[in-house]
């Protein structure tokens, strides 16, 4: 895919994927596992240990995925690395023609569980990149044929009407220069209008929205997602329909579908973030329904 991707506003709707690298040292296993989105998906994002769990070096797969021409998001966490770590991370990733970085605090280990750094949060790493896309290291040191990156943040639709202050500390972070937001599993249409009046009325829509959708494969899946993920919403409708659908599969796939539709109409909106556990395929085959 083109690499002006998130650089021009005037570009068609996004349709972003993600894959997680397995626990395994099978390198090829884990390209095998986007091969449908070459050609279908704009970028696919590779996650970075979540929910606190080791796995393949997300820059080593990002590497060879980037080699088969999809374009790739790499996703970076302040939460296991110090700031040495994260530079070379980065420049590692520029070294491979990867330049958009999805900064993210990262999930909280559970009690008793390994230590995280967090010496950066989110917005450091933001101020980060632009530092590094300037051409210098946090300690002065100037890199050799600095590259632009391209940044992207996270958000959780729900919390802007929720939480006090979301809102505010969001849009500082955008007006960094966030280049693309991603936004937490989101079903509900009203929720999603709401937030792009939230992105018209606040001067945001220079900055590339996604929303966060996947195919549910049943009831049961999306009530634990809503249950136990964070930021997620999905209504009660969305849930009845799967549970009462003949084919629930199918029901999920048709769900997105009219959601996407809708968001296709909404200012503000630029695409969509296709999430789920080893769903590569089937959002495949969602976002082929559009192209």
């Amino acid at each position: 895919m083109a690499n002006s991707l998130f650089q021009n506003n005037d570009q068609t709707f996004i349709f972003t994927a993600e894959t997680t690298p397995a626990v395994s040292t099978n390198l090829k296993e884990n390209i095998l596992k986007v091969e449908s989105l070459i050609g279908v998906a704009d970028a696919i994002n590779i996650t970075d240990a979540p929910n606190c769990q080791p796995k393949l070096s997300s820059l080593v797969v990002a590497g060879e995925i980037q080699k088969s021409g999809l374009e790739v998001i790499l996703q970076i966490t302040g939460r296991d690395r110090n700031s040495i770590a994260l530079e070379s991370e980065i420049l590692g990733a520029l070294s491979l023609g990867i330049n958009k970085i999805l900064c993210l605090s990262g999930d909280k280990p559970p009690e008793n569980g390994p230590k995280a750094v967090n010496e950066m949060n989110s917005t450091n790493l933001i101020n980060l990149l632009k530092r590094m896309s300037n051409g210098t290291l946090i300690n002065g040191a100037e890199i050799k044929e600095p590259m632009q990156l391209i940044s992207g943040c996270a958000d959780s639709i729900h919390d802007h009407f929720v939480r006090d202050q979301h809102s505010k500390f969001f849009k500082e972070k955008v007006n960094l220069g966030v280049n693309f937001v991603q936004t937490q599993y989101c079903y509900d249409l009203e929720l999603c209008q709401k937030y792009s009046h939230f992105i018209m009325d606040n001067k945001l829509s220079g900055t590339n929205f996604l929303i966060g959708l996947g195919p549910l494969k049943s009831a049961k899946q999306a009530t634990w997602m809503r249950e136990n993920l964070y930021g997620v919403k999905i209504p009660d409708p969305i849930i009845e329909r799967l549970d009462q659908a003949a084919n629930p599969l199918n029901e999920g796939k048709r769900i997105c579908e009219e959601l996407i539709e809708k968001l296709m109409q909404m200012p503000g909106i630029s695409g969509v973030h296709l999430m789920g556990p080893n769903c590569e395929n089937q959002c495949a085959e969602l976002i082929k329904t559009f192209r």
